[in-house]
């Protein structure tokens, strides 16, 4: 956790009248773009995305038959399940270099991080079960059965990190794990061919696209109990969930369409045609656009969410699968106070906040004595009204929408928030200022004897003029 603290005295503040407790600030600093990766199945290749121009950098060598991809929550390492391989390729982010492929199960296809990202999960569909490695080494721990013949595939972790669901395509089924002690629950049925898996932000629900029955079915998380299939279009085998947990957003394979779903009634809503069998669907972090890689028409296509709108396709290699962009940041905030006495407006500086991605676009100001303001800007005024110890703070949010909360939908974070994202000041503010000879109530009280010797000196004058003698003072 990173926080500043600025601690002002009376005494400073009397003898200063204005005191910065930081160093000078420079102007605030803004962050670059979030990488949107897909892996290109027929080409063993991933390519980045500069999301801020849907730009297409130079692919990137990973394994055979790409599969699937996970980003992990500070968004330095993305990772990539190759299925032919049965490997996971490691690439650093800042550099687009890979590392050395660490060896999971039988035909890989499926991965999910951990909220925390401290371990990373894979789902072997040959294998027929999951194997867990530690993140910042690689080092693969011993594989998770999941039952025998059931063909996991794809595989989504709740918000907590308490559970993993992992769909089986070839029994019909999700299977609970409990990942304290990778204890597996008894199998839920859903419907035929369930290919892609997502849980709602609250952890409450979640969602699985079925590809054999053309449905999506929705689970209780608290009960591990199946809802009525919501009908899609068909071979639905990609699924994603807005940050907002508003919507779910599934790929129809078979249709070359996109079909949106109100998360609040399960009811599906008029289907988006995007390119040819599409497939792996990522949502920005601020839930403005949805991404889907579209198999066989080699390119990647942007939704506009709030219009259901497509943008112009982005080409990148061979049938590209398996989708994720880099989880947003957020911000590391710094706070300043420039104290003045009760009465006098005293200022609250966060210039010196910095943010990974984009921009910071609030600013959520508390001042200790009852009273809150938010801003766009990173400073801002208030005026005590009086003396006391106050307890400031400001918390911020990145224009991508992270603050101090963590949002995840079960592969990869999409706001990796937290206390980062406050900073806070002690302000002790005077009552009156001190002059800067630090001897205010002497010189007050010299003032005070002189204006009263002046006023004796007058009525003693005044009296003389009348012919009354002067009274001892």
């Amino acid at each position: 956790m990173i926080r500043r603290t600025a601690v002002v005295t009376v005494a400073a503040v009397g003898a200063l009248g204005m005191l910065s407790l930081v160093q000078p600030h420079s102007a605030l600093a803004a962050g670059g773009s979030p990488t949107a990766y897909v892996a290109n199945d027929n080409d063993g290749t991933a390519t980045p995305i500069a999301i801020a121009t849907n730009t297409p950098g130079t692919p990137i060598t990973v394994g055979s038959c790409p599969q699937g991809l996970a980003i992990t929550p500070d968004a330095a390492t993305a990772f990539v399940v190759n299925d032919c391989s049965g490997t996971v390729t490691a690439i650093t982010v800042s550099t687009n270099v890979t590392g050395t492929a660490i060896t999971v199960g039988d035909a890989p296809v499926g991965m999910a991080i951990a909220p925390n990202g401290q371990t990373a999960y894979v789902a072997n569909n040959n294998s027929n079960d999951l194997t867990p490695f530690t993140v910042a080494t690689g080092v693969a721990g011993a594989p998770i059965p999941i039952g025998a013949a059931t063909g996991p595939r794809a595989i989504a972790i709740t918000p907590n990190g308490a559970t993993a669901y992992v769909a089986d395509t070839n029994s019909g089924t999700v299977t609970p794990v409990t990942l304290a002690t990778d204890t597996v629950g008894t199998p839920i049925t859903v419907g035929d061919d369930p290919e892609a898996i997502a849980v709602t932000p609250d952890g409450s629900t979640v969602y699985v696209a079925n590809a054999g029955s053309g449905s999506v079915t929705p689970i209780t998380v608290a009960t591990n109990t199946a809802g009525t299939p919501i009908t899609v279009g068909p071979g639905p085998d990609g699924v994603a969930i807005s940050p907002d947990g508003a919507f779910a957003y599934v790929s129809n394979g078979g249709a070359a369409s996109v079909t949106p779903i109100s998360i609040a009634t399960n009811t599906a809503l008029t289907p988006i045609t995007v390119g040819t069998a599409p497939a792996g669907l990522a949502f920005t972090s601020d839930g403005k656009v949805l991404y889907v890689a579209n198999v066989v028409s080699g390119t990647v296509t942007p939704i506009t969410v709030a219009t259901n709108t497509t943008g112009t396709p982005i080409p990148v290699g061979h049938n590209p699968i398996p989708l994720s962009i880099t989880p947003d940041q957020a911000p590391v905030a710094a706070l300043s106070v420039t104290v003045e006495p009760a009465g006098t407006p005293t200022r609250f500086d966060a210039s010196a906040s910095t943010v990974a991605f984009g921009t910071i676009a609030r600013f959520k100001w508390t001042f200790g004595d009852g009273t809150t303001s938010t801003t766009s800007t990173p400073t801002t005024t208030h005026t005590y009204g009086r003396a006391g110890t106050f307890t400031a703070s400001v918390t911020e949010t990145s224009s991508g929408g992270t603050s101090t909360t963590r949002v995840f939908t079960g592969q990869s974070v999409l706001r990796n928030g937290g206390p980062q994202a406050v900073a806070s000041a002690s302000v002790i503010v005077a009552g009156v200022p001190v002059p800067s000879t630090g001897a205010g109530t002497v010189l007050r009280i010299g003032v005070l004897v002189m204006v009263l010797g002046t006023l004796t000196a007058v009525a003693s004058v005044w009296r003389r003029a009348r012919g009354t003698p002067p009274t001892r003072p």
